[in-house]
């Protein structure tokens, strides 16, 4: 009797287990294989840019308008706010900050957080409508695929080239590069920049510019507009290095210009550089996404792998051992001599 129990016990714990990696390995595993409801992260990037000096800019103090070679930094908080199954709201807080300059830039996505382009069909107040990778792309990138990058600045979306392979901080990543430029449609960027500027400013400003560029605003600044209205484009190029695992940034460059423009006979001029700036994430942002990564891809690794691995073994052996016994207790019994019991 002891013999039997056992051998059922054995039996009903190896399903048991088999049972259990299976539900780990296709239920669970898919449902924490996507964006984290409680990412939580501040990278910073710093470097030297151009300024426009607004104050000296409306003081008419010409040798002081431009800033050129100043310490800047750009302080990023990305977060997630909220969960709806597959749908994230991510955010990525934008601060740039040089000498007597800060410049917030908030944006709010609805991510689908599995492949991290956008939602289909979220909506909500505050939620910026866009298309392509914004905060990082998707859990093991494939270098193959055409993915997309959303650029805030011109609010357009623009192709993701794929370079090479690499390694950052004992992380292995892909490299890609990013490309963008068009019309300056942030509102927090255009809100501190000049919509126009009185005609004799624009003129005292010559002397500042390229010489085909003075060649051309001088000819036609009679024509102009009093104010001069200026239009702003954005030129901006992302080195992206992604981990391979879980496609967040371990390291990244952002060169970014911001060109003033006027319209002279139908055609647009640029006159300055009224923001250059050339960055890239420091050690320590670094050294703390690529330890992140390493943390999150072995409890990856663990949970998707190792675990539901042997839970299978632990389950194949308590069913076969459970088998095994069942199958010798009635080999045992069927070869046991019958006692021949007679009828008087």
């Amino acid at each position: 009797m002891l013999v039997r129990r056992s051998s059922k016990i054995l039996v009903a714990v190896g399903v048991l287990f088999i049972a259990l990696a299976a539900l780990l390995r296709f239920v669970l595993v898919p449902s924490l294989s996507k964006l984290p409801g409680d990412l939580d992260v501040n990278p910073v990037y710093e470097g030297t840019g151009t300024l426009l000096n607004a104050q000296a800019l409306q003081a008419g103090d010409i040798a002081n308008v431009i800033a050129s070679d100043v310490p800047v930094t750009i302080d990023r908080h990305i977060y997630v706010s909220s969960t709806d199954g597959d749908t994230a709201l991510a955010h990525d807080d934008i601060t740039l900050a040089a000498p007597g300059l800060s410049v917030p830039s908030n944006h709010t996505y609805a991510i689908d957080r599995k492949t991290m382009d956008a939602a289909d069909g979220a909506r909500g107040e505050g939620v910026e409508p866009h298309s392509g990778m914004t905060i990082a792309l998707p859990l093991h990138p494939n270098p193959s695929a055409n993915y997309q990058y959303y650029d805030s600045a011109t609010r357009t979306t623009v192709p993701m080239t794929y370079v090479d392979p690499g390694t950052v901080s004992g992380r292995d990543v892909l490299n890609y590069t990013v490309e963008a430029k068009g019309t300056l449609r942030d509102p927090a960027i255009v809100a501190t920049l000049p919509p126009a500027l009185p005609k004799s400013l624009v003129g005292s400003l010559a002397p500042l510019l390229p010489a085909d560029v003075q060649q051309s605003l001088g000819g036609a600044l009679g024509q102009l507009a009093d104010p001069v209205p200026f239009t702003y484009t954005a030129v901006t190029r992302i080195d992206l290095a992604a981990d391979q695992v879980l496609g967040s940034p371990i390291d990244a460059k952002l060169n970014q210009q911001i060109i003033a423009n006027v319209e002279i006979d139908g055609q647009l001029v640029p006159v300055m550089p009224v923001l250059a700036i050339d960055t890239a994430l420091n050690d320590q942002s670094i050294s703390d996404a690529a330890a992140a990564a390493k943390s999150q891809s072995m409890q990856l690794n663990l949970i998707s792998v190792v675990v539901p691995i042997a839970l299978l073994i632990l389950g194949v052996l308590a069913l076969l051992v459970g088998i095994l016994r069942g199958r010798r207790r009635g080999v045992a019994q069927s070869s046991a001599p019958r006692e021949n019991v007679s009828v008087r």
